[in-house]
């Protein structure tokens, strides 16, 4: 967001007000984003909600998709916190899931996936994104 504040610049015996323009970080008045990287068990606001990513149900992608034989599925159960009313929702890779004023999709897990072996939580970075509902669905 741009603002506009007054630079005094000292010159010829006196002071002249001059305009400048300056970028400002107003990130805490912002808007909520509509999508936001998040870590396990951290909240961050997406879109009106607040979410909170706890677990991952399933991690099924391949590492290589060319020797893969099972379909790429990837679940994660994330708290939806809407209107101060806190649910679970359980998010699919790349299909959106419904929850209250619209869709949270999981975009992307932040993470490629191994061979053999468990990938810490830590290693995650869910990039998450919200939808607002069309009329016809509310």
């Amino acid at each position: 967001m741009l603002t506009v504040r007054v630079a005094m610049l000292a010159g010829l015996g006196a002071s002249l007000a001059v305009p400048v323009l300056a970028q400002t970080n107003l990130a805490s008045q912002a808007a909520p984003r509509p999508s936001q990287t998040i870590a396990f068990f951290e909240r961050a606001k997406i879109g009106p909600l607040e979410v909170t990513p706890i677990g991952v149900i399933r991690d099924q992608r391949c590492s290589d998709p060319r020797f893969c034989y099972r379909p790429q599925d990837m679940r994660v159960s994330v708290i939806v916190y809407a209107d101060g009313i806190m649910q679970e929702a359980v998010l699919r890779l790349g299909i959106p899931t419904k929850v209250p004023g619209g869709y949270l999709t999981l975009v992307d897990p932040g993470t490629r996936p191994r061979d053999r072996g468990a990938l810490r939580l830590d290693e995650y970075r869910l990039d998450i994104r919200y939808a607002p509902a069309i009329e016809r669905d509310r």
